[in-house]
């Protein structure tokens, strides 16, 4: 083989977001990533954080690539697996990710309107509830709740939001109380 051959990375591939943000490598294969538009900073970036913040978060980050990745968050799947599967005695369980996007929505809704806690989802008699009703539904974890749902409902809802005001003239925002 010629020593002029290119290297192959392998790999899943970058995603987008980096171009957003300054990364040093680490040495296990991750990086440090910085905003290229404010000063936040994060000792190892993971891409679902990296456009949160983007969405959502960050006040300097240009309003066409907040938009778009508001979109991206209110479109895209939470769920890390196509099919959740659940094996228990001799009988199987599937459920697919659309499914569990909705009932993880329908969750993440109940918890915030409630102001129950998201610790909640944790405990033995929430998670055996849950499974009551929908056997193959294992609840998401607390940080997963926390973070990556609620970052989507949000999404979701200020893009509702920026839809109904879109064409409307003349609105006064005030105080009633």
């Amino acid at each position: 083989m010629s020593s002029t051959v290119s290297e192959v990375k392998r790999g899943r591939k970058e995603s987008h977001v980096w171009d957003h943000y300054i990364k040093e490598p680490l040495d296990s294969g991750h990086y440090t990533a910085k905003c290229h538009y404010c000063i936040q900073t994060w000792s190892r970036g993971r891409p679902e954080i990296l456009k949160s913040h983007l969405a959502l978060y960050c006040k300097e980050v240009p309003l066409a690539i907040k938009s778009e990745y508001m979109e991206m968050l209110a479109i895209g799947s939470t769920s890390t697996n196509r099919k959740q599967k659940l094996d228990t005695d001799s009988s199987a369980a599937e459920i697919d990710a659309d499914k569990k996007d909705r009932i993880d929505q329908a969750l993440i809704r109940y918890f915030v309107c409630c102001g129950i806690p998201f610790s909640t989802v944790n405990h033995p008699y929430f998670i055996d509830f849950v499974q009551s009703l929908c056997f193959a539904y294992n609840p998401p974890k607390r940080s997963s709740l926390s973070t990556t749902i609620l970052n989507k409902e949000t999404a979701i809802v200020l893009k509702k939001i920026k839809e109904e005001l879109k064409y409307e003239e003349d609105l006064t925002l005030g105080n009633l109380f």
